[in-house]
């Protein structure tokens, strides 16, 4: 990470377990108020920080019992906001195809087929192709 101190000889140096959990709870709600505001570049930028920085916690974490109350506390809040922010993003993601769903009816609406029967096109493909 960017503002990680830097040691000339090893490259990052140690930080400890608190301060790591502190830096991806702040990531975590950052990237919650991208999603929220659409910007897919910045959310995409935070999940890579929020990778390197589980990279660097998991060879830190043992036993839940090993862990100080703050880094039992930091850990419990951020299972919980990271499960809110999963809950937005299949909100988020449900409500895309339910949207798409809807315009795919709207743009091609039934049509009869050989038989006679009417025949209901689930997508047309006109919104994801690009030629409506």
């Amino acid at each position: 990470m960017d503002d990680m101190a830097t040691d000339t000889n090893m490259g990052v140096k140690e930080t400890s377990l608190s301060d790591l959990l502190e830096k991806l709870s702040v990531v975590i709600m950052a990237e919650r108020a991208a999603a929220r505001s659409l910007h897919v570049d910045e959310m995409i930028e935070l999940t890579g920080q929020k990778e390197q920085l589980l990279e660097m916690i998991l060879p830190l974490v043992g036993p839940a019992a090993d862990l100080s109350p703050r880094e039992a506390e930091l850990a419990r809040s951020l299972y919980s906001e990271n499960l809110r922010n999963a809950w937005f993003f299949w909100s988020a993601l449900k409500w895309t195809r339910e949207s798409l769903d809807f315009m795919g009816r709207a743009v091609w609406p039934a049509s009869y087929a050989d038989d006679g029967s009417i025949s209901k096109n689930r997508h047309s493909g006109a919104i994801i192709s690009g030629k409506i």
